[in-house]
């Protein structure tokens, strides 16, 4: 039996994505009634407003199975050493943490670290290379070591790339062949638009000043035993306009973080 309380705890649960990811959870909640989760916010009364106006409106069955999640409350910053302790209690709660509150780089790095101590699961919908290059560098040994599994970059916009590339690597193995070359496209409906939560991730990447990083080899490139990876990966984003099978595409904004995912991933 495990002595932990929650099965998984999910961060940012105010945002876009962490609205869905409440449905999401409220479902398996109802379908598994022993599964059990927590919410975790900075914002008390936010979060419990949040949480309630989704299981008011939720369609998981009868009312009665439809309960608010508990709320925890803890701040990513951690602008000093006791919001950091509050912070590693949570964590010690769960088997897993969930994260969809970004800008990453800014909320996320003590969480990743602290799960990485205390041998919890780890899973977020970042698409910041930078983030996720600086925190494989600096916890996934430890993680490795304490057996925590830490999925940085897993969001809904890269899994079809990810996916895709997996699937037909896999197929072409199963065919004694080798799996030489895939090319994806996105379609984007043309009233799309970008969540609040990308929009100030954008903005703050904008914000930075970068310097070159100090890893020997990029830290996407790692095998499993943390070394330089064997596999040559050549990731290519379109510049321009082409003219394809599907019609003409051009590039989009998300493809060098798409790539990058199906490097470290692959």
């Amino acid at each position: 039996m495990s002595d932990k309380s929650y099965d998984i705890i999910l961060f940012g649960v105010t945002g876009f994505t962490g609205k869905l990811a409440v449905e999401y959870l409220l479902q398996k909640q109802v379908k598994s009634p022993s599964f059990t989760w927590a919410a975790c916010a900075r914002n008390q009364s936010k979060a419990q407003d949040v949480l309630q106006e989704i299981v008011d409106r939720c369609n998981v069955g009868e009312a009665s199975t439809c309960v608010v999640p508990d709320l925890l409350i803890a701040d990513l910053a951690c602008p000093n050493p006791d919001d950091e302790e509050i912070l590693r209690k949570v964590v010690q709660k769960t088997r897993v943490v969930l994260t969809c509150c970004g800008p990453f780089e800014k909320y996320g790095q003590t969480l990743v670290r602290v799960c990485a101590e205390e041998r919890v699961h780890y899973a977020d919908i970042c698409g910041e290379t930078d983030f996720f290059r600086k925190m494989i560098a600096q916890h996934d040994s430890l993680a490795r070591e304490r057996g925590a599994a830490i999925v940085v970059h897993c969001g809904n916009d890269c899994i079809p790339q990810d996916l895709t590339v997996y699937e037909l690597n896999q197929y072409a193995k199963s065919n004694n062949a080798r799996l030489s070359r895939v090319e994806t496209f996105v379609q984007v409906a043309e009233e799309a638009a970008f969540s609040g939560g990308t929009a100030a991730t954008a903005a703050y990447q904008l914000s930075k000043h970068r310097t070159k990083g100090e890893n020997e080899f990029d830290p996407l490139l790692t095998d499993a035993n943390g070394e330089k990876s064997p596999c040559q990966t050549k990731n290519i984003s379109l510049k321009q306009k082409v003219n394809t099978e599907f019609g003409k595409a051009g590039p989009w904004i998300m493809g060098p973080v798409m790539v990058n995912c199906v490097r470290r991933s692959k």
